[in-house]
């Protein structure tokens, strides 16, 4: 039974094989003239030049790429750089305030002590003229004294 179940299949794809319509048969023929021929080659011609063209253009954008991407990390090294200095710079000038506070303190009291010896040395001055005036207007009492007698 399986064996005429087989043939009878094998018989009916043969008949179906060999009326079918061929593939060639069914697909269009074109044809193509030289000038056509000669325009495609043109357009082809044209379209790899500008192929190469664009490639080339791709290949400087890819280096430009490349040199931006490069001198943008050495930007960006450099912003570092400079960040650290600023703030090197700036506990600097913490340190320089601090100490410019403390030389002003110490001007001001130098100052003061300054003014306060110029008035001690003008009170000594002012006592040892009075002394001076004192002695010698003793001595000219003692001179007048001792002329007198």
């Amino acid at each position: 039974m399986i064996k005429k179940i087989r043939t009878t299949t094998a018989l009916l794809l043969s008949v179906l094989v060999l009326f079918s319509p061929s593939v060639g048969i069914c697909s269009p023929t074109y044809t193509v003239t030289a000038d056509q021929l000669l325009t495609l080659e043109r357009e082809l011609n044209a379209l790899r030049a500008n192929n190469d063209e664009l490639t080339r253009i791709l290949n400087e954008s890819d280096a430009d790429l490349t040199q931006a991407r490069e001198a943008l990390q050495k930007s960006r090294a450099d912003l570092e750089t400079l960040k650290q200095r600023l703030t090197a710079l700036s506990a600097e000038a913490v340190t320089v305030r601090e100490s410019l506070q403390i030389a002003n303190d110490e001007l001001k009291l130098a100052s003061e002590s300054l003014k306060k010896s110029e008035q001690d040395r003008q009170r000594v001055e002012g006592r040892l003229r009075t002394q001076r005036n004192i002695w010698e207007a003793l001595f000219f009492v003692a001179c007048g004294v001792a002329i007198c007698r």
